[in-house]
């Protein structure tokens, strides 16, 4: 069943919808706010780790050498005092030996020993010999029986000289191949006088050899 509302009702209401709207359009609105930001989640995605491969072992480093620790210096000892040339060897020594003697640990003098005296190295020997006019020996006999056969050669003689010029011993040390050749030079030498061996300025005795030449064209 439709209501029907009488005409003067139907204004009145619209008239009071219409107040009703522009009471509420005259109302303040509240102040628009700017929109928030939406909170972000930090999502981190997890990636897959990478396959470590066993590595090579390394070889083993040298080990440094350690250096040694620096040596002290060595102090030198102290220079012996000049000697003087008055000063007698043994005194020389006692005093070379208490200057080189540590001062805590002095050595007794008894074990200072004097300087050796060098050994005189022994003078050159020189031989003894026939040669010189002074000496006055004659030349061997040539034997009349060698210049008649031609018999010539070399007496090679070891004579043994003592210490007054004496021929002491006298042999055949090697053959002119001629025995009388050989006789002759023995029973000459045997009487020769010689100069003696000396060694420095003392005559010593001696033994050398020489040799005699038989020559026809000198018979």
């Amino acid at each position: 069943m439709t209501l029907l509302l009488p005409r003067h009702a139907l204004l009145l209401l619209i008239t009071a919808a219409h107040a009703a709207l522009l009471l509420l359009i005259s109302q303040p609105r509240p102040a628009l706010q700017p929109p928030q930001p939406l909170p972000l989640t930090m999502i981190t995605l997890a990636t897959p780790a990478a396959e470590v491969q066993p590595q090579p072992a390394a070889a083993a480093a040298p080990r440094q050498q350690r250096t040694p620790p620096a040596q002290r210096p060595v102090t030198a000892p102290a220079a012996p005092r000049p000697v003087s040339s008055k000063t007698s060897p043994v005194a020389a020594a006692a005093v070379a030996t208490t200057s080189n003697a540590q001062p805590a640990e002095a050595e007794p003098a008894s074990n200072a020993t004097a300087p050796r005296a060098e050994t005189p190295v022994s003078a050159p020997l020189i031989p003894p010999t026939h040669i010189g006019g002074y000496l006055n020996n004659p030349r061997p006999a040539y034997p009349p029986l060698s210049i008649e056969l031609g018999e010539a050669g070399v007496v090679m003689l070891q004579v043994s000289v003592s210490v007054d010029g004496r021929a002491s011993d006298v042999q055949l040390a090697r053959s002119s191949g001629f025995p009388r050749l050989d006789r002759a030079a023995l029973q000459a030498v045997r009487n020769w006088r010689f100069r003696p061996a000396m060694r420095g300025n003392e005559p010593v005795a001696h033994t050398y050899d020489f040799s005699l030449k038989f020559d026809l064209s000198k018979a």
